[in-house]
């Protein structure tokens, strides 16, 4: 899966310096057709280059900080990560319970959810979570 972003141009806009490991992060989660856990960033970037895990945490902690990443945190409380650009836009997550495993659905527009919590009491809504909980296809499959 190509991505979209030229992810030199989006650190610049951020103010933040070009290194190869946090190119890394972005190109891991711009390649990932679903969220992913800390641990399997640190993963795939050790295969291409020694990193220190503290390092990798520190950037999603950062990236997550300026916006450039969402971190979900669902059922397991394992943080999840993906890209959180123009071109990643909000959207809905399914979680099995069984294997825990999470899938990327479709964006859904959620306008009208939105506006109602934005409200006219002055409400001001940051995040919109939707996360639907049943069982994947392969633990179907099993059970």
């Amino acid at each position: 899966m190509g991505d979209l972003c030229d992810f030199s141009q989006l650190l610049a806009r951020h103010g933040v310096r070009l290194t190869a490991v946090r190119l890394a992060v972005l190109d891991i989660l711009g390649a990932a057709p679903r969220a992913l856990r800390a641990a399997e960033i640190l993963e795939m970037i050790r295969t291409r280059r020694q990193v220190n895990k503290v390092t990798v945490y520190r950037i999603l902690d950062d990236f997550t900080h300026r916006g450039l990443l969402r971190r979900l945190i669902l059922e397991g409380r394992v943080s999840h990560y993906e890209l959180a650009c123009e071109h990643h836009p909000p959207h809905p997550h399914f979680q099995c319970h069984l294997c825990r495993e999470i899938q990327c659905l479709e964006p859904v527009p959620l306008i009208r959810m939105w506006t109602e919590l934005q409200g006219p009491v002055g409400n001001r809504a940051d995040q919109i979570d939707v996360r639907v909980k049943g069982l994947c296809h392969k633990c179907r499959e099993i059970s």
